[in-house]
Formats: C-alpha cells, sequence, structure tokens
C-alpha cells in the first residue's frame, strides 16, 4: 500500500497546469474581443488583406496567406510587423496558437465543414489587435490530419524521430506490434524531468527531436514523441490535452487508432512505471480520461 501512494505522488508532480500548455486569451461576448489579461483587451484594427486558398476558391491579397491542404492549415504571417502574432481556427472549439515561425502548419481536427481562421497581432504580448478573418469551408478525409506533421506534432522523413521510427517497426506487420515497439522504446530511454515541469514557461511548444536528443520531456513532450514517430509510420496519433484520474493537473497523452479503436496512451506515466518497476498496461482505461482539446 506504501508503494502505490508513493507512486501516485510522483505521477501527481508529474505535470504542469494547464497555463503552460494553453497560451490562449478568454474570449468575451462584446464584439469578439479577446481578453488576454483581466485588464487588458484586444484593439480593432484596419481590415488586412490576405491570401486564403481551400480547394478552387481563392482570395487575393497583400502580406498574409492561408491555405488549407489535407486537413491543415498553412499559416504565413508574411510581412506583417507583429512582434507576435496569434492564429485561432474555429469549428465547433476554438484552438489558438503562437505564430512562432514565418510559416506555421496547424490541424483542421474538427472535420468537415466550415472553418473560421483569424489572426491576431501585437507589439507587447499583452494586447492583440485583429488582422484578419476568414471563413471558409473544406472537405477533410477521416483520420489524415492525425497523420500530419504541424506545429504540435513535428516530423519528417527526414527527422532522427521518423528515422527511428521506422528502424523499430521495420518487421513489425500490425498497428498494434508498431505501437508496442515505439511505446517500449520511449517509457525505456526517455525519463521524466521534473525541474523542466516546474519551470516551464508560458506557451510551451515541444519539439520531438529535441525530447529524443536530450532523453528526458514532461508528459507534453512524450505525447508529442508518440504522435511524431506513431504518425511517421502510418499509424493515425492524435495528441490530447485534459484530465486524469492519474494526476490532479491538466495532462497530455494521445489516443492511438489501432484497429477500428482509439487506444488510450499514456507515456509519461508509463514511463514513471518503468522507473519504479511497476506493470503497466498500455491501453489505459477511458474512465480514467478526459480530453479537452485534441491536436
Amino acid at each position: 500500500m506504501k508503494k502505490i501512494f508513493i507512486i501516485w505522488l510522483i505521477i501527481s508532480l508529474m505535470t504542469v497546469p494547464a497555463l503552460a500548455f494553453e497560451n490562449e486569451p478568454v474570449k468575451t461576448s462584446v464584439n469578439d474581443h479577446y481578453e488576454l489579461t483581466e485588464k487588458t483587451h484586444v484593439e480593432e484594427a484596419d481590415h488586412m488583406l490576405f491570401v486564403m486558398k481551400t480547394s478552387s476558391v481563392n482570395w487575393l491579397a497583400m502580406n498574409i496567406k492561408v491555405q488549407a491542404v489535407d486537413a491543415t492549415v498553412i499559416v504565413n504571417k508574411g510581412s506583417t510587423s507583429y512582434k507576435n502574432v496569434k492564429t485561432i481556427v474555429e469549428k465547433d472549439q476554438e484552438y489558438i496558437y503562437n505564430n512562432v515561425s514565418d510559416i506555421e502548419y496547424f490541424p483542421l481536427q474538427m472535420g468537415s465543414g466550415k472553418y473560421t481562421v483569424s489572426l491576431l497581432g501585437s507589439n507587447d504580448g499583452r494586447r492583440y489587435r485583429s488582422l484578419t478573418s476568414k471563413d471558409f469551408k473544406v472537405e477533410v478525409e477521416e483520420n489524415v490530419v492525425f497523420l500530419n506533421s504541424t506545429q504540435t506534432v513535428n516530423w519528417s522523413d527526414e527527422t532522427e524521430v521518423s528515422i527511428l521510427a521506422k528502424a523499430l517497426t521495420l518487421d513489425l506487420e500490425t498497428d498494434q506490434e508498431k505501437l508496442e515497439a515505439v511505446h517500449k522504446h520511449i517509457v525505456d530511454n526517455v525519463r521524466y524531468n521534473y525541474q523542466k515541469a516546474a519551470t516551464l514557461p508560458k506557451g510551451y511548444i515541444p519539439d520531438a527531436e529535441a525530447t529524443l536528443e536530450v532523453g528526458d520531456g514532461i508528459c507534453y513532450d512524450f505525447a508529442a514523441l508518440l504522435a511524431a514517430m506513431m504518425r511517421s509510420v502510418d499509424v493515425p496519433t492524435k495528441l490530447v490535452k485534459g484530465y486524469s484520474s492519474y494526476t490532479p493537473v491538466y495532462h497530455a497523452w494521445n489516443e492511438v487508432l489501432i484497429g477500428d479503436e482509439w487506444w488510450i496512451v499514456d507515456a509519461s506515466t508509463d514511463s514513471i512505471y518503468v522507473d519504479y518497476k511497476v506493470q503497466y498496461v498500455i491501453n489505459k482505461p477511458i474512465e480514467a480520461y478526459q480530453a479537452s482539446k485534441v491536436y
């Protein structure tokens, strides 16, 4: 009983508060302004033209480009002078991202239908101005989005993440076998970094390559790494944020499509089980997890 309590206590410390992951302003009910702190609001701006491309429809303009390709929105912030740019993708839910690079890839994970993509700009990181917004419709093939490379789950055939995943699964036939091989490698070789969890900056974005190289990370890093490796071997995999009975704080894990079932996979929790020589099952009970965001 004492051993179980110790393990629970360690797991409860393994993640960081929601604000470390969710650098998202709170949407108010007045004129679609966005509140970034309790006292500052987004200022309205003059309309800025941009390019948006979805299928055969084009919107042409000056310096911001947005393309919808294979269930992904590609945002090129172009020549905008703002130091800080955010992209908001809306359909059934609202997802808010920081544009840390000139070109970013964001998932259209809410299926086919009408999306709204908006861009906000700021020079002080507090007060954001609406730059542009546009509605567009897309038809997306089911689960293709969970094979793509995006800002959060970043990989390509040339990255070490992909090369390693392909080597680990070279002679394996089923997706379950691939998952077992990739999962085992991660939980045996990547350790949970408690110091990083305690000092993580707001708006942190995981880097699967870096996690693989340094061999440690937080739950967000574990989930991004497993998703990148599984997607690179053609197994649809979600990165999920939300809450779990395994920890009292905001958490990140994966859902992996095995046959017709989405397996709940929590590699960061399992890595701690490995440290303490505790047996685990890869497919966690669905009632132990409550998703709030899916990537």
